[in-house]
């Protein structure tokens, strides 16, 4: 019987072979979508599921009062809350960010990006497996380091490491172990090195990632408040007494609340605004992707039931025959079941395939190397694919075992009301989301055009950006002799340097008063010449020159948003501010420009020369040159010859251009676009599947009534109508419903940039034209076959 059913379904399928295509096609789409989705899930979840102490570690966050979270903490926070707070059972600080440096080790040396810096109960916190050396002593003392077993092998080959001083630049350090890397994490230093980060006093600066070690059932609510209070006591109230305000007016100006975050969490859940050092994880997105990839299997399983019974009507007789013959219900069922189960199988072996071939390029699209070797969920999506097949192929069955035996015969079935109802409300849907669809991806390409086109206040063309490596040498003194080797050079215009450049992330803020007013503000030192070479507009006033000694002093350029804040806008000029216990002097306001994406409100910001503060004057990061038009290859030779060579030698050579930097701040919003533009193609891919489908299943119902109009002398345009028309009516009712729902969550993804476009008009116009027009030619495509319908086989019984 087994081979008689197999024999059957391969001649079936052939007959059919459109219908079984399109069955199997719809359905690979969904499972490709379901399997990359749960290989990047479980990826992103899998972050620090391997420490075992993930369950009672925290990590210290903290919110401000304008909406801004900071992932890390401040230096003495760590210290004096576990004094503090009876909860805390421990605390780890880590820098927070990795150091990167020249390790040497006789003959050999590596660049090593990925340098952390840590309490010496590092290893408590992050338990990596520690293959060499004593887990209770390997970082208890200074000028020691300890070395991830690929670093080891690259530094010492097979030869011991332990006990043995290695160059970190200039200094020396003595390896006290070796850890193997324990993947993946929130924090992956490929070193360690000892660094107590408990001396400073400092509550104001946020240079350091705090954990804590809190028992499992404690009330994470009350612990927070307590290091609020810890805070308070500490800091705010003797900053709030020294302006003369309440503690609470401090902390909403000027203050943070502290946010406890699980480490288990952290990767999927952290709410700071950057995450650790590894990244953050898109947890919105993850749960779009799945949701649109369960959608699309229930929506390529309707079409499935569509086209199977659509199939199975063409069999009726076939049907017919078999219960004359005595075969009865439940094997009329189980034959229908495994044509479709087998479906359904080779359904999902082509997913697989097609993800193989897939994720190389997902991959590279989000920065992954995700991998097609998980059992577990290879298992989850068979059985699913399986059990969906069952499911559909038990419709079907059911739907065709109950045919009337003399009805088939004669070539007379019915048609159920409620079934029409209910595949017209899932075509109905499937238009709705690939509107919705169409309509959200015509509104990202706009405003993506819109990021890449606006005038954002400065300009980066030519302008090369070259990053220092060595930070044990005085960056002071380098930059001074750049600027003599170059200064003259036919090829650069001009040079200067700053903090921050237009797209970094790296920050600094301070608290900046005038009067009674207080503002936190963006603060960004700078040579001379850098907002002129930027292009920056002045406002009012000057930019900074080396013609005004106090320039280097006490001289201060606020951007138009600091000076509103201020209440300086209108007559800044000479006015007199108070930063971090030093007074400064207004020479100018820069017009607004975009420091971050455009995404971000413009923040107020202050610039200020090198020397304003003593702690800041080795504070730079880059080398700006303005390279000459058309001049690019030939300065940025000579530019890399000297930094190799004289510079930094044994250093590796960073550099980018500005312009092109800037604009990868959008790069996420350049990746939704493309990710619309695909998911459009293949829901409305999906979408025109259904609807053939659908219009296959019910045009072949009518057959009969289209004979009847034919011998009556219907032309053939008054039978397409007849069969078109009841689809446009859907698509109609569906782009009624769809407008609104559209126009409602594109605004609100709108609302998330601080700077966008108005709603455009012209998505809403040309999406539901294309859909109707789409619909009018598979539609009518089926309606025009159907009326060449022979006549005599479908009126031969009446």
């Amino acid at each position: 019987m087994l081979k008689t059913w197999l024999k059957l379904f391969f001649r079936n399928s052939k007959k059919n072979w459109l219908n079984t295509t399109i069955n199997i096609s719809g359905l690979t789409l969904g499972l490709v979508g379901l399997i990359i989705v749960l290989l990047y899930y479980n990826d992103e979840k899998s972050y620090d599921q391997w420490n075992t102490q993930k369950d009672i570690v925290y990590k210290i966050a903290h919110k401000w009062g304008d909406g801004q979270i900071y992932d890390g903490a401040t230096n003495p926070e760590g210290k004096t809350v576990k004094e503090v707070v009876p909860e805390v059972t421990d605390y780890c600080a880590v820098h927070s960010s990795y150091d990167s440096q020249i390790l040497r080790y006789k003959d050999q040396s590596i660049y090593e990006t990925k340098i952390g810096r840590a309490n010496a109960n590092f290893f408590e916190f992050f338990p990596h497996t520690i293959v060499k050396g004593d887990p209770e002593t390997i970082l208890a003392t200074k000028n020691t380091i300890v070395l991830s077993t690929d670093l080891e092998k690259q530094l010492f080959g097979d030869k011991e490491s332990v006990g043995k001083t290695i160059k970190y630049g200039k200094k020396e350090y003595i390896v006290t172990g070796v850890y193997e890397l324990k993947k993946p994490s929130v924090y992956l230093p490929n070193a360690i090195i000892h660094k107590p980060i408990t001396k400073s006093r400092n509550w104001g600066g946020y240079g350091v990632y705090t954990f804590y070690k809190i028992p499992v059932g404690t009330d994470l609510g009350l612990v927070e408040k307590k290091i609020y209070d810890v805070y308070v006591d500490r800091y705010y109230q003797k900053e709030a007494a020294s302006q003369g305000i309440t503690v609470d007016d401090y902390v909403s100006m000027q203050g943070s609340y502290p946010m406890l975050e699980k480490l288990a969490d952290l990767r999927l859940h952290g709410q700071g605004d950057d995450g650790m050092l590894e990244g953050k994880g898109n947890y919105s997105l993850l749960i779009i992707m799945l949701s649109l990839s369960i959608l699309i299997i229930i929506i390529s399983s309707i079409n499935f039931i569509n086209l199977s019974i659509a199939s199975a009507s063409q069999r009726a007789k076939e049907v017919g025959v078999k219960k004359t013959l005595g075969v009865s219900k439940i094997g009329l069922q189980m034959q229908f079941i495994l044509e479709i189960v087998i479906q359904g199988i080779i359904a999902v072996f082509l997913a697989l395939i097609i993800v193989e071939l897939l994720l190389p390029i997902f991959n590279v699209f989000i920065n992954k190397n995700l991998t097609l070797n998980n059992t577990t969920i290879i298992v989850q999506v068979i059985l699913l694919a399986i059990g969906i097949a069952a499911i559909i192929g038990f419709i079907t069955a059911l739907y065709v075992s109950n045919f009337k035996t003399i009805s088939v015969l004669k070539g007379n079935f019915s048609r159920s009301g409620s079934m029409i109802l209910v595949r017209n409300v899932m075509l109905g849907l499937q238009f709705v989301i690939s509107g919705f669809f169409f309509i959200g991806g015509l509104v990202v390409y706009a405003q993506v055009e819109y990021m890449s086109s606006k005038d954002l206040g400065f300009s980066g063309e030519e302008i090369l950006v070259v990053e220092f490596n060595d930070s044990q040498t005085s960056r002071s003194k380098q930059y001074n002799l750049i600027q003599n080797v170059f200064l003259n050079n036919p090829n650069i215009e001009g040079i200067s340097s700053t903090f921050l450049v237009p797209g970094a992330d790296n920050d600094i803020s301070l608290d900046v008063t005038h009067k009674d007013i207080v503002v936190d503000v963006k603060f960004i030192p700078l040579d001379f010449g850098h907002l002129e070479m930027i292009n920056t507009k002045i406002a009012k006033g000057r930019y900074f020159s080396k013609d005004f000694a106090s320039d280097t002093i006490n001289s201060i350029i606020f951007n138009e948003t600091a000076a509103k804040r201020l209440g300086i806008a209108n007559d800044p000029l000479n006015k007199e501010v108070g930063i971090d216990g030093k007074k400064f002097n207004v020479v100018g306001v820069v017009k607004d420009y975009h420091i971050a994406g455009l995404d971000k409100e413009i923040r107020p910001a202050f610039f200020m020369y090198y020397t304003g503060f003593d702690w800041v004057r080795g504070a730079m990061s880059t080398v700006q040159f303005k390279i000459k038009e058309g001049k690019k290859q030939e300065a940025l030779a000579e530019i890399e010859r000297f930094w190799t060579t004289e510079l930094e030698p044994g250093y590796p050579f960073s550099f980018y251009y500005l312009d092109q930097y800037y604009s990868k701040t959008h790069d996420i919003y350049k990746k939704q676009q493309t990710l619309f533009f695909i998911l459009t193609l293949v829901v409305i891919f999906i979408a025109l599947l259904g609807l053939f489908a659908l219009a296959t299943l019910t045009i072949q119902q009518r057959l009969k009534e289209v004979a009847i109009r034919k011998t009556l002398g219907a032309s053939v345009k008054e039978i397409i109508v007849q069969l078109v028309k009841s689809f446009i009516k859907i698509t109609g009712i569906a782009v009624i419903i769809l407008l609104p729902i559209a126009y409602y969550l594109m605004q609100n993804w709108l609302d998330n940039f601080a700077y966008r476009i108005d709603m455009p008009w012209w998505p809403f116009i040309v999406a539901p034209i294309i859909l109707l027009i789409l619909v009018f030619v598979v539609v009518g495509i089926k309606a025009f076959n159907a009326t060449k319908v022979d006549l005599i086989k479908y009126l031969k019984f009446e």
